[in-house]
């Protein structure tokens, strides 16, 4: 009885203290458009050419209405350090501070990374992502 105690309540707090931040900005990527009913429908594979649908919340809210999206491929063979291409680039203008919601379509085959930047900092992502096109 004891034991089973001890294991539930160790599983509890480690559940409590452990958790997720809840106040990180998050980047979701889908097949489909963001809905109420498709939000938990997300992926990070796709085919060449399919749309890329990304949805960015913070729950802290954005500092400005502006953001800036950058798009980079990470070439296959090389290290961490090398092997980016520079792919899209793009400032997107909120409709509320805390969510966006657009779509890509990449027509090459390989990982993505997606960066958010708030427009008043450029040198620290805000949320990053990555997918995979094939």
């Amino acid at each position: 009885m004891k034991k089973a105690f001890l294991t539930v309540s160790f599983l509890f707090l480690s559940l409590l203290l452990g958790g997720c931040d809840k106040e990180k900005p998050i980047i979701a990527f889908s097949k489909t458009p963001f809905t109420k009913e498709t939000l938990y429908n997300t992926t990070n594979e796709f085919n060449v050419g399919d749309r890329i649908y990304f949805a960015v919340y913070n729950p802290k809210q954005f500092k400005t209405r502006l953001l800036k999206l950058q798009v980079f491929k990470k070439e296959n063979q090389k290290s961490e350090f090398w092997g980016y291409e520079y792919l899209y680039n793009r400032t997107l203008e909120l409709k509320n501070k805390t969510t966006f919601s657009d779509y890509v379509v990449i027509n090459n085959s390989g990982f993505y990374i997606f960066q958010i930047f708030d427009f008043t900092d450029f040198k620290q992502p805000v949320v990053i992502g990555m997918v995979k096109v094939e």
